[in-house]
């Protein structure tokens, strides 16, 4: 196994953590990147992009990042909601009059947003069909009644969440959120990331592989758990993670296409409070306010303790132990890719990886995360 990049003067014991998880923990291929204060200090890739045919992990190779992809919508809506265009206060219906239905006039935005509304799924499980038809899904959306009286409890709103959000995104802006990312995110600060992969940008694609087995009860229908997990089924098919059929259409809470690299950038623009490399996307106060916690403690879903702002996941529990400070955010995806920021130390951190584990956030990036903070110091 090789392992390409770069890495800065005192960082050998992250290429070193890096190299330990081929070697032990059976990692495929993956790649890292850290920035520290905004510059790179840590940009590392190795192993293989396709392991049936071989292909190596390169320089450019993209992958899904499932629910990684959330940082990206949140800080789509982020960059709205500093443009005074949405308001975390206000209900959704004053934005989307459609999802007044179902008792649901009351719901703000903001418990919209950090998985307290009660609908991490619909009652018909959505199709593929219905996502290429998006006034068609949004009349799905906007019809359910919530599983729980929304603001009294929270649940990983694991599918829905990006529907949900990117339906928000078009009503106030008009463009798909794929559009909007592209257009608003991805292009000033050059990025390779994208929601709706283009068909030319498929050879690029790792494909995903198993190497630990999940947990049964995600694939159980019969629980709040399975329903949330496969609230679009198609999802959960073999090879949908580089399938043309799937991928060409705007998944938002799972099927980003990006890489490390990308991600520590967008994560050090967030740390730094909105700019990046001279380029400003959003205000300190703004980032601010969409990183602080909005709610925590037992997530109904997930059966464990979860901490969530505006669409960012925060680390005041073990199901996201990134960093000692509250005031860190990101978010990680099932099968063992996370991206951070942690602004105090103002570390930026984007790790990922086709060899797909169990849910929760896995040794693999862990013995990363403790090999960058060795070096750090903290």
């Amino acid at each position: 196994m090789h392992v390409d990049g770069f890495i800065a003067p005192g960082f050998a014991p992250v290429q070193a953590a890096f190299e330990e998880n081929f070697a032990i923990h059976g990692e495929v291929g993956a790649a890292l990147a850290v920035r520290l204060r905004g510059a790179p200090v840590v940009d590392l890739w190795g192993g293989l992009a396709e392991p049936i045919s071989g292909r190596s992990w390169e320089h450019d190779t993209v992958q899904v990042v499932w629910s990684v992809t959330k940082g990206l919508v949140a800080t789509c809506l982020a960059i709205l909601i500093d443009r005074g265009r949405l308001d975390p206060a206000l209900p959704v219906c004053r934005y989307w009059p459609e999802f007044a239905a179902a008792g649901k006039q009351t719901v703000t935005v903001a418990q919209l947003l950090s998985h307290q509304a009660g609908l991490p799924f619909l009652d018909e499980p959505i199709t593929l069909d219905q996502v290429a038809m998006p006034d068609a899904l949004a009349d799905a959306l906007a019809a359910q009644r919530p599983v729980w009286e929304p603001g009294t409890a929270h649940g990983y709103h694991a599918v829905t969440w990006g529907f949900y959000a990117s339906e928000l995104i078009r009503r106030v802006d008009g463009r798909t959120v794929g559009v909007f990312l592209a257009e608003e995110v991805a292009g000033p600060l050059d990025l390779d990331a994208h929601i709706g992969l283009p068909a030319a940008e498929l050879p690029r694609l790792a494909h995903l592989t198993t190497i630990a087995p999940s947990d049964p009860a995600l694939l159980d229908l019969g629980s709040e758990l399975g329903r949330t997990m496969l609230a679009l089924p198609e999802l959960a098919a073999p090879g949908a993670d580089h399938d043309p059929s799937v991928l060409t259409w705007e998944v938002p809470s799972g099927l980003g296409v990006t890489n490390a690299r990308a991600l520590a950038r967008v994560y050090a623009m967030l740390g730094a409070g909105g700019t990046l490399d001279g380029v400003r996307l959003l205000s300190a106060e703004t980032v601010a306010d969409v990183t602080s916690t909005v709610v925590a403690g037992p997530d109904r879903i997930l059966g464990d303790h979860t901490a969530f702002s505006l669409g960012f996941m925060k680390p005041e529990t073990t199901f996201f132990a990134v960093s000692p400070d509250p005031a860190a955010f990101g978010h990680p995806g099932s099968g063992g890719p996370l991206a951070f920021a942690d602004p105090a130390t103002g570390l930026a951190f984007a790790y990922v990886t086709n060899g797909q584990s169990p849910l929760n956030t896995d040794v693999r990036a862990v013995g990363l995360i403790e090999a960058v903070r060795e070096c750090l110091g903290r």
